[in-house]
């Protein structure tokens, strides 16, 4: 998994519009401060956001591939039914680091704002890895942050499984937590016991192994880059207000 628990709470002075989620704990709102899943209301729900804004930002030699952007826009204006656009952030600096998760969220904060009717997710494209870990190839560190390790990715990939698959896969996976996949928003009882917030499905972009080194190995013809029915039920409920 990695799917870091945490990431801070919304502030006190968030705005007003929320929706209760379905545990009838606190309430989600247009900020992307909380937990990973927690900002999926405002990513999915009409009333929360009209627009949402992919912001792209990377180090220096860690661009994603436009195949992986382009796979992402297409998947997220379905799910959403919204206009989504893709921003290239200020560039992130220094070399290839064992990144914490602290470290992941500061960076993200030097992106653009929420607000306005926009929900931003913010893609960090970094060197090294999540911790020392370089089983490690994508991670979700707060309701709107997670980062893909592109060296990683390049290291996973095969003769016959590329790397711009697995980066595609990655990102879309990484997204699918940030909108709350899986049970990290609604609590279905459907996620995997051995991987909590990952499907049992291997033809699910949401199987554990799609963010994993072991993605080649496992996945025989390459990770699945869609989400499979369970998920998008999940997203219809939660884009439902459910």
């Amino acid at each position: 998994m990695v799917v870091v628990p945490g990431g801070g709470t919304p502030p006190t002075d968030a705005p007003s519009q929320t929706t209760p989620n379905d545990g009838g704990g606190a309430p989600a709102t247009i900020d992307g401060n909380g937990p990973v899943g927690s900002f999926a209301p405002a990513i999915l729900q009409p009333g929360l956001s009209s627009e949402v804004v992919v912001e792209v930002r990377s180090q220096s030699g860690a661009a994603p591939q436009q195949a992986s952007i382009d796979h992402l826009t297409s998947v997220l204006q379905s799910v959403t039914g919204k206009t989504v656009t893709v921003a290239g952030g200020s560039g992130i600096g220094g070399g290839a680091q064992d990144w914490s998760a602290d470290a992941l969220r500061a960076t993200g904060d030097g992106g653009a704002a929420q607000g306005n009717g926009r929900a931003v997710l913010h893609l960090l494209f970094v060197h090294g890895s999540f911790g020392g870990d370089t089983s490690v190839l994508g991670v979700s560190v707060r309701g709107d942050v997670a980062a893909v390790f592109v060296d990683q990715v390049n290291a996973s990939s095969t003769p016959l499984i590329g790397s711009s698959g697995i980066e595609t896969a990655v990102v879309t996976h990484e997204v699918g937590h940030l909108m709350g996949l899986v049970d990290l928003y609604l609590h279905t009882g459907r996620q995997d016991p051995d991987h909590p917030g990952h499907s049992t499905d291997t033809k699910s972009v949401m199987y554990w192994a799609v963010e994993s080194n072991l993605v080649s190995q496992l996945l025989q013809g390459g990770p699945p880059n869609n989400f499979d029915s369970a998920d998008l039920a999940d997203l219809q409920t939660i884009r439902n207000g459910g």
